[in-house]
């Protein structure tokens, strides 16, 4: 109950003034002052610290959640509980995050997503930011590409947020895909945010799937764009403007407002860990070697989150949350919390321990439940708050039913669903059966239909472009999904978590209209690829009746086509431009509408080499079937009658043995290198009679009928039929 400066001199004797240490002891003591009721003025605590430390004792406050203040610590600041200092002291000496603090004042905080091609550096940059932003976090290369395949490919999958504190903001950062299949975590968390950070390459400039997600940011015309031009580092160069001119013609072709196009550009290097407002500056060497500029465009440009505004009649009839909603913007299962909802709070306020409701896109109410906690995720830890307030993102797990897409959870039956954009539909779908190769259970742990089902309906929870439908024969499941990257990203990840299953191959989703006519999808779609290659594609895709929307040539000698065609004629032809490109071409495709259903197209493939026998694959069988056309497997694969190993020469199917076993004294002749087929190239590879057989360890493909001859009798029942 005493003077708080007869605490603050000894402590500040026995530190170095300024020093860390001695903020951090000084904290510990004002804490014990403070539970005795004594208030500190933030003067006191420069004068006992000293004028340098201020700064770093403020941070130090801010992030243990005991100051919120920006400018300074307030009037009069009262410290938390002795833990939160503690904790504080613990952060200081290197441990992993701080203790979140109580939730912010609306003023202090920034919604961001940040969008961009693939591999333009997306989640190095938000690396950069949790790094710098003085929370102490120990940052590892792509921390929020968290699943081996997102840090394999290189590509971001699902939508993260995560806060990054600085300065006393609060900014919630969302990293998002970079790749159309994933559109639809795109869609979902752009209503969170008010403003998006476009990360474009200084040499590639903006590319196709820039233009694709930033027309889905710019529909919101509220929406604030911060432009920077990332690897300025890098040596190849373009000319001066050529970039930002591209960039500006993007967004002319775009922009729902004109506000949209007086956007701030900025040039950075993620890799580097700076950012500068100007590109002299960028390339000076007196350039900065923070990512400052970014914070400080992100807090000036990005307005803070407006509440929705609700009657006072609903405010006041829900007095302890004041008319709570949220949007179900992204669904997880969280180990000990269950079904967690991440989003931005719309209105209210809402408390652990609460009960909510889920009310339909149409405002009817679909179920109720409770509170089970609420959480933030703090640079990469998951860490719990008492409460969320209007204006943040947070996660919200609740007990007693399970959210869904453009579900809105309420506080009171009266506060109305907060309007939502509706998400693209899937339009390929692939069956998911039960493996019944003679190699099935061999390698997986998971082999029956039920956990397959099982499996897969826990994706279609959390994934909103996925949908799942099991047949009425209870048989096998139908994937329904955007692209085959996406359904091919689901099978691989089954497939690492010990699943068996065969595939069909890909087919459109189809509906009818009012009139019975049969609809199939079509897709705007945008190849970018050399000028060497462009007529090469024009005639394909021409041959798979597509029509022709615009031809235009894009930067370094390349040219930019757009088609509108039909997904059932588009599949396989990603596969197709990667090799027929080298890999070099670019590929958006997005739904445009439905329409009748026209001719298949054409059969572009040979016929398959197939195994007509059991045992391992040896060099000198291989040898002898390569001259029969080009192989898929090399030696010691074990095969089985019926698997395919190969493409025929011609259109006819060729069955032989590749699994004879010899005496050692045969040499075998020299053959190509097999072309191994990854699961997305083989799902688009096989036909009608033909399915994949996915296991933990192998993926080939097959006939649906193994045996030869009953194959032969197939044929020629079907040809009668005919």
């Amino acid at each position: 109950g005493g003077d708080p400066s007869s605490l603050q001199r000894p402590l500040a004797r026995r530190r170095s003034p300024g020093s860390l240490p001695g903020a951090m002891s000084l904290l510990l003591g004002l804490g014990r002052a403070v539970r005795r009721g004594a208030p500190v003025a933030p003067a006191a605590v420069r004068s006992a610290c000293g004028v340098g430390a201020s700064s770093r004792l403020r941070a130090v406050a801010v992030r243990a959640g005991l100051g919120s203040t920006p400018p300074s610590l307030g009037d009069r600041c009262r410290f938390g509980a002795p833990q939160g200092l503690l904790a504080g002291a613990r952060h200081c000496r290197g441990a992993a995050s701080a203790v979140v603090s109580e939730a912010p004042a609306v003023e202090f905080i920034r919604n961001v997503a940040i969008i961009a091609h693939v591999d333009h550096g997306k989640t190095t940059l938000v690396d950069q930011l949790m790094k710098q932003s003085g929370m102490g976090i120990k940052v590892t290369e792509r921390m929020l590409d968290s699943k081996d395949l997102e840090q394999e490919r290189g590509i971001t999958i699902l939508s993260k947020a995560t806060r990054v504190a600085w300065n006393g903001y609060i900014f919630n950062i969302v990293d998002t895909p970079g790749h159309a299949d994933f559109g639809g975590e795109v869609e979902r968390v752009l209503s969170m945010v008010d403003g998006v950070v476009l990360l474009v390459d200084m040499v590639e400039g903006p590319k196709t799937q820039t233009k694709f997600v930033l027309q889905k940011a710019l529909a919101h015309n509220k929406m604030k764009p911060i432009v920077v031009i990332n690897k300025v580092d890098r040596p190849q160069v373009r000319e001066t403007g050529e970039v930002e001119n591209d960039i500006f013609d993007v967004f002319a072709n775009m922009a729902t407002n004109d506000e949209q196009l007086e956007y701030p550009t900025l040039y950075a290097s993620g890799k580097q860990g700076f950012c500068a407002r100007s590109l002299a500056e960028a390339r000076s060497e007196s350039r900065p070697d923070n990512m400052m500029a970014l914070f400080e465009t992100i807090r000036d440009v990005v307005p803070p989150p407006e509440p929705l505004k609700l009657d006072d009649a609903v405010v006041a009839a829900d007095e302890k949350s004041k008319g709570f909603s949220m949007l179900v913007s992204q669904m997880d299962r969280l180990p000990a919390l269950g079904p967690t909802v991440t989003g931005k709070v719309f209105s209210g306020r809402l408390q652990k321990g609460d009960k909510v409701i889920a009310k339909s896109i149409d405002g009817e109410i679909v179920a109720n439940g409770k509170v089970k906690d609420i959480t933030v995720v703090q640079g990469v830890e998951r860490q719990s708050i008492k409460k969320a307030e209007a204006g943040d993102i947070v996660a919200v797990s609740v007990t007693g039913f399970v959210p869904k897409w453009t579900q809105t959870l309420v506080s009171h039956a009266k506060v109305p669903s907060v309007p939502c954009v509706p998400i693209d539909p899937p339009v390929i779908s692939v069956r998911a059966s039960v493996n019944d190769s003679p190699l099935a259970g061999k390698d997986g742990k998971h082999v029956t239909l039920f956990s397959i089902g099982e499996r897969l309906e826990k994706e279609a929870i959390t994934n909103p472009a996925i949908e799942i439908q099991e047949s009425p024969q209870r048989d096998y499941f139908e994937i329904r999904g955007r692209g085959e990257m996406q359904i091919g990203i689901l099978i691989e990840e089954m497939r690492r978590e010990g699943y068996e299953m065969s595939l069909s191959p890909p087919s459109v989703v189809k509906s009818k209209d009012e009139n019975g006519v049969t609809l199939e999808p079509w897709e705007d779609v945008q190849i970018d690829c050399g000028n060497e290659h462009s007529s090469v594609v024009i005639e394909r895709m021409s041959a798979r009746g597509a029509k022709v929307v615009d031809v235009a040539s894009a930067a370094g000698d390349r040219q930019s086509m757009r088609f509108e065609v039909a997904t059932s004629a588009f599949m396989g032809m990603r596969s197709w431009l990667r090799d027929a490109t080298g890999g070099t071409a670019v590929v958006v495709g997005e739904f445009k509408e439905m329409k009748p259903v026209g001719a298949p197209p054409p059969r572009e493939r040979n016929g398959v080499l197939i195994s007509n026998s059991s045992g391992t694959s040896t060099l000198v069988d291989l040898g002898r079937a390569s001259r029969l056309g080009s192989l898929f497997v090399g030696e010691g694969v074990e095969v089985y009658p019926g698997m395919i190993f190969g493409e025929a020469l011609d259109d006819k199917d060729v069955d032989t043995n590749i699994a004879r076993k010899h005496d050692g004294y045969q040499k075998a002749s020299s053959f190509p290198a097999p072309q191994e087929k990854k699961l997305e190239q083989a799902l688009t590879y096989v036909l009608e009679d033909e399915k994949v057989e996915v296991t933990p360890k192998r993926i080939v493909m097959r006939k649906v009928i193994l045996d030869a001859n009953e194959r032969r009798n197939a044929a020629k029942q079907a040809a009668k039929g005919k």
